[in-house]
């Protein structure tokens, strides 16, 4: 403005100055004119400067406010990278004053690592580079920043050497976002489930390397088409519908499935389906996601198996019989039908398991198995209830002739030598036959009489079958209840013993005492060893008797001895069950050494059938007994095996001729003749002989004739109490040096 005024008057002179020297006066009036109108175009040309600045004021403070508060942060750095210029957006992602950044090197905001990435970018010669790095918030604890830098170069003229300008985006979030993908494409591609997921319209647009190792099908393979392709065959259709009725209503389904591989094998699959909805909530995608369960599915099998079938036979076992036995019934009671039941046990079957061993045992029940099953119909089931022990159900039948039919199928099956491992052997079985429902209205009731049936067959010399009857129940209802007496004795220690004197038959004195179970039932009176002891061998029991048998008859022996009586050697019986005991010989020991007994006074009598089944056991056990001075009987001797090959090797001390051989004598020429021999025998072996039930004088002279050492029945001492056996010693004493023992 002061410009244009200075010039207006400058000219208003030079006209003033004109006007003197001309006389003209028009003249003047012509130049007022003129200044006039140039002093209006001053006025106009100054108002319009004026707007003109207002509006770059005002585009001025519109380009500062978006510099400064613009999203993207800008910087303008000279070639070392020094901040000559920056708005207040990275002021504010950097947590920084404008004068703290102005005049430093941008590169002191980045982590070290990152410093070689800017350094690249200012020696690249394109006029514009990007490159991603991150920066550090000058803010305590605030996170690394991922930002987008932009460089871009500004040549100035010749003289300057030309700047850059910087546009700093934060791309923290999209970084962390791409991360978080990144992760998740990872994780989707490095599962060991397989993935697969469709379009709404039901086609494939991807799946993942678990997909493709699993079904066989790559990706190329399957993208665009349906995943019908995997369809096994093995669903039906509702199965499907019900799937997708999952789905729609619930957003998903979970589930196995049955699905084909590329090569055409069917396996199953753990499935789960979901949907992904869009923005608007309607479904556009489905994500499947499955996991390869042929292995669990074999084990549920194996377990299936383990729990429901013998390991042995792959029969069907106890569990699966008692289901199909209780279908059975219900069946057979709602439409008016009879069923029959087979308790069938093999006979002896134990002798074989204990002398061959368990591997031949298990060959022998899985070819009974097979024998049993071609002897019956499709509809019937066979299963081995455990050891020897094999239950058959027989449905729908007509009557009692059908099922002894099958028995005497089976026991015909069984007549036939059973060829295993290139030897053959022979074994019976005893069947029991129960029938719903003539014989009980519960598969319990029903499965006992079978039971009480086999048991009948083994009384009746096994290798038979026997019909359930009520007379039947009542005696192995007898049977259990003289067993939990049995029981009952031994809890209260009510069981007594007694004792059999020996005599020498040389001399006739006494010289040694066998100890004899006995028990006296407080209300059926005597019970005879032979009802009671086949009950505690089968029971289990006979064990703890045996020993406590050792222990009393060690306390009476001692309890002779204070007396002044000399008895010699007192025996005690073991059973089979007791000889077989791992732990025999350290108990025996142990028991003497409580009671304080010699074991030079003591002797064990075993029969042959105990000795010889498993007989490497019984020489080193019955060796060991002998090492500790205890004397090694064999009772019965000639009713068992016999075998002289094994008799030889056993560490024997006396044999016991069986009252069955000396009973004829010396009428029975047979009877003398095996008495003779194994008198002989034992003379040429050096073993003492005993002879068993001696009732007769002429028996006792025979004997003695014949040169058997002592002898032992009801003409010299019949079964007596410790008080007795006193009485009868007193009145004839025995000889120091003799030995002996025997049965009754």
């Amino acid at each position: 403005m002061d410009t244009l005024r200075k010039l207006a008057e400058q000219r208003l002179r030079q006209a003033l100055d004109r006007s003197r020297s001309e006389t003209d006066t028009r003249d003047v009036s012509y130049l007022l004119h003129d200044l006039r109108v140039h002093q209006i175009e001053l006025e106009m040309q100054n108002d319009e400067l004026r707007n003109t600045q207002a509006v770059l004021s005002a585009s001025r403070d519109r380009f500062s406010h978006l510099y400064n508060f613009s999203p993207v942060s800008y910087c303008t750095l000279d070639q070392r990278g020094i901040v000559i210029e920056c708005n207040l957006t990275l002021c504010r992602l950097l947590n920084r004053e404008r004068s703290e950044l102005i005049g430093y090197p941008l590169g002191r905001n980045l982590p070290a690592e990152d410093l070689p990435i800017l350094q690249d970018m200012f020696s690249q010669r394109d006029p514009a580079v990007e490159n991603t790095l991150r920066l550090r918030s000058h803010h305590e604890g605030a996170p690394i920043l991922h930002v987008l830098l932009k460089l871009q170069r500004v040549e100035k003229p010749i003289e300057d050497t030309g700047h850059w300008r910087a546009a700093i985006s934060d791309i923290t979030s999209l970084h962390q976002l791409t991360e978080e993908l990144r992760i998740k494409s990872a994780a989707i591609e490095n599962t060991l489930e397989g993935v697969l997921i469709t379009r709404v319209d039901g086609t494939i647009c991807f799946v993942n390397a678990a997909f493709e190792k699993t079904t066989g099908y790559s990706l190329q393979k399957v993208v665009g088409k349906n995943p019908n392709i995997l369809h096994s065959g093995k669903h039906t259709s509702s199965f499907y519908q019900d799937m997708w009725q999952a789905i729609t209503h619930n957003g998903h389904w979970r589930g196995e499935i049955w699905n084909r591989r590329a090569n055409g094998e069917i396996y199953p699959e753990w499935m789960s389906i979901s949907t992904v909805f869009d923005a608007s909530k309607k479904p556009a995608y489905y994500v499947g996601v499955f996991s390869d369960i042929t292995t669990e599915e074999n084990m549920r099998q194996r377990l299936h198996k383990l729990a429901y079938y013998d390991g042995v036979t792959d029969l069907p076992n106890r569990h699966l019989f008692m289901d199909r036995l209780g279908q059975a019934i219900a069946d057979a009671r709602r439409n008016h039908r009879k069923l029959a039941l087979l308790f069938i046990d093999l006979d002896r079957f134990k002798n074989i398991n204990d002398t061959l061993g368990h591997s031949t045992g298990d060959l022998l029940l899985i070819e009974v198995s097979r024998r049993i099953a071609a002897n019956l119909r499709e509809v019937d089931t066979v299963a081995r209830m455990g050891g020897d022990e094999f239950m058959i159900l027989l449905s729908n039948i007509t009557g009692d002739k059908d099922s002894l039919l099958i028995a005497n199928k089976l026991l015909g099956a069984m007549a036939d030598p059973f060829d295993l491992e290139g030897r053959q052997y022979h074994i019976s079985a005893s069947i029991g036959i129960s029938h719903f429902p003539a014989d009980g209205a519960e598969a319990e009731d029903i499965i006992r009489h079978a039971d009480i049936a086999m048991y009948q067959a083994k009384a009746q010399g096994r290798n038979t079958y026997y019909r359930y009857t009520g007379a039947a129940d009542e005696k192995q209802t007898a049977h259990l209840d003289l067993e939990n007496d049995l029981r009952h004795a031994v809890r209260l220690n009510s069981l007594d013993l007694h004792y059999q004197l020996q005599k020498n038959l040389t001399d006739g004195r006494w010289s040694g005492v066998e100890a004899l179970l006995r028990w006296h039932h407080p209300e059926r009176g005597f019970i005879p060893p032979a009802d009671f002891i086949p009950i505690a061998e089968e029971t289990g029991l006979i064990v703890d008797i045996g020993y406590w048998v050792l222990r009393r008859a060690c306390k009476q022996f001692l309890a002779w001895q204070r007396d002044g009586l000399d008895v010699g050697r007192i025996s005690i019986n073991l059973s089979p069950h007791q000889f077989l005991q791992s732990n025999l010989v350290e108990r025996m020991r142990e028991i003497l050494d409580e009671t304080g007994m010699s074991p030079h006074h003591l002797g064990v009598e075993i029969t042959e059938s105990a000795a010889m089944p498993n007989f490497l056991y019984s020489v080193r056990t019955l060796e060991a007994l002998r090492e500790m001075g205890v004397a090694i009987y064999i009772d019965d001797f000639g009713t068992g095996f016999s075998s002289l090959s094994h008799l030889r090797r056993l560490p024997i001390d006396i044999l016991k001729i069986d009252r069955s051989f000396v009973a004829d004598t010396p009428g029975q020429s047979d009877d003398v003749a095996i008495v003779r021999a194994i008198i002989a025998m034992a003379r040429a072996m050096n073993i003492e002989i005993v002879a068993e039930g001696i009732e007769a004088d002429e028996q006792l002279e025979f004997l003695r004739q014949e040169g058997c050492h002592a002898g032992q029945g009801y003409l010299l001492s019949r079964p007596v109490s410790a008080v007795e056996v006193t009485r009868l010693m007193r009145e004839l004493p025995a000889e120091g040096t003799s030995t002996g023992a025997s049965n009754g």
